[in-house]
């Protein structure tokens, strides 16, 4: 509904009038990625598509642009408690939880544990900033920028034609106004935490806290009906411009078919997390950490274990529901005073994979909606994601050993600090001068 009532193209036409520089140019997909939290595929299409029009005239390559949409697309989702993926995780851990009779917390206290520990959600979003602010282009990606400052090329035209960039099955209205696209978002948002504190305060019987709510609320269904009146309220506002109802029809249709592999992949992922339950592999596993693996590595080594898993399947649902079933049962039956850095862990390993896997889909769209094929995203993004990954392995150590989730996070950042300083020496200001704006949009 966003997408058809040109909301979109408004915000892009208003931003190109206050976006002078390089590095402003390559903040919008930045903060759109964190603005837009609420979706993962829906961050990569819009934050590419409204991005394009403000960073090809200053040369920007697509490369660069898909890069900074994908990593502000997940990462930012899995920290915001609540986004979609914070239903889905809680209601994860909720099962896994009830299943090992864990009353400590609740699913969703503990996700909201996990927070401070997804080192790799966090560096991601933290080096984006970097990379954009000194200009770190290393890798192919160096290649890429090089060739868009010096030649005006943004997209490496040798690979022919881009997949999906010529798309316009949903035609747009050219009256959009900025406020169709702020207004709807809005009201998600709104009505998401109106509803959460309500349903968390009426459910308290005793003095009202922070935590007793985020303990004794329901996100699901608060989202649920978030997500219904911004559908509603979007819907009503092309319906009163007159819009076609058999185009705002369309655009509800393709808009829940898009939704139908989410669904899908939430069932099988928790069909296989009872077959895990009842297979016993974390049991098996804690006896092989008890036989002589230093349990101190075990959050590092889940993270790892998470990272090839998401990068081989393409999917970061399928990785939650796979591992954080093992991940529990290995913690409880040694150390349960792990279990939320365990699943920190986990969620970390999964949003590499998501980030670095050809076979993701968020890799597959910010690569579609960035305009720029799909094998040139991949190859210039993993070095990028390895960088953070090696600051979150370092910090993981050193939690598991040390048991404080602080020091490993103060860990993470200090290797990531050390790495930028590194990459600064060597790549930074290469390719940040500013093109002639006006000659390159013409």
């Amino acid at each position: 509904f966003i997408y058809i009532s040109g909301g979109l193209q408004a915000v892009s036409e208003w931003a190109i009038t206050k976006v002078k520089t390089r590095f402003q140019a390559q903040l919008v997909p930045y903060v759109l990625g964190i603005v837009i939290f609420f979706d993962d595929a829906f961050s990569c299409l819009v934050g590419g598509n409204v991005s394009r029009t403000i960073t090809d005239p200053h040369r920007i390559s697509r490369a660069k642009l898909s890069y900074i949409v994908d990593s502000t697309a997940a990462p930012v989702i899995i920290l915001v408690p609540i986004s979609g993926w914070a239903a889905f995780i809680a209601a994860t851990m909720t099962d896994i939880l009830n299943r090992n009779e864990v009353t400590a917390f609740s699913g969703y206290e503990a996700f909201l544990g996990t927070i401070p520990t997804n080192f790799y959600a966090i560096t991601a979003i933290l080096f984006v900033f970097f990379v954009a602010y000194f200009g770190l282009n290393f890798g192919p990606m160096r290649k890429h920028e090089r060739r868009a400052v010096e030649e005006g090329e943004v997209v490496d035209t040798s690979h022919g034609f881009v997949p999906g960039e010529a798309n316009r099955n949903l035609p747009t209205r050219e009256d959009g106004k900025v406020r169709d696209l702020v207004l709807p978002v809005a009201t998600l948002i709104g009505v998401t935490l109106i509803l959460a504190l309500w349903i968390g305060i009426s459910n308290i019987d005793g003095a009202i806290t922070p935590m007793q709510i985020l303990a004794n609320t329901d996100v699901i269904i608060s989202l649920f009906y978030g997500g219904l009146a911004a559908c509603v309220l979007s819907g009503a506002m092309l319906l009163l411009k007159r819009t076609p109802a058999n185009r705002v029809a369309t655009a509800a249709v393709s808009g829940a078919r898009s939704m139908l592999l989410a669904a899908a992949v939430l069932f099988l992922a928790w069909m296989t997390a009872e077959i895990i339950a009842s297979l016993g592999v974390g049991e098996y596993l804690a006896g092989l950490i008890g036989g002589g693996l230093a349990f101190s590595l075990l959050p590092a080594l889940l993270f790892v274990l998470a990272c090839f898993i998401s990068f081989s399947l393409g999917s970061t649902f399928g990785t939650f529901g796979l591992i954080l079933p093992i991940a529990a049962g290995i913690v409880i039956s040694v150390d349960i005073s792990l279990l939320i850095p365990a699943f920190g862990a986990v969620l970390a390993g999964a949003i590499f994979g998501d980030h670095t896997s050809p076979l993701s889909d968020t890799t597959i769209l910010s690569s579609v909606g960035s305009g720029i094929h799909l094998i040139d995203h991949v190859t210039t993004q993993i070095p990028y994601a390895l960088v953070c990954a090696g600051a979150s392995l370092a910090g993981y150590i050193v939690l598991g050993f040390t048991r404080n989730i602080t020091v490993g996070l103060l860990t993470t950042l200090a290797v990531l600090a050390v790495a930028v300083f590194v990459l600064r020496a060597r790549f930074a200001s290469e390719t940040e001068r500013e093109p002639d704006v006006e000659r390159v949009a013409g």
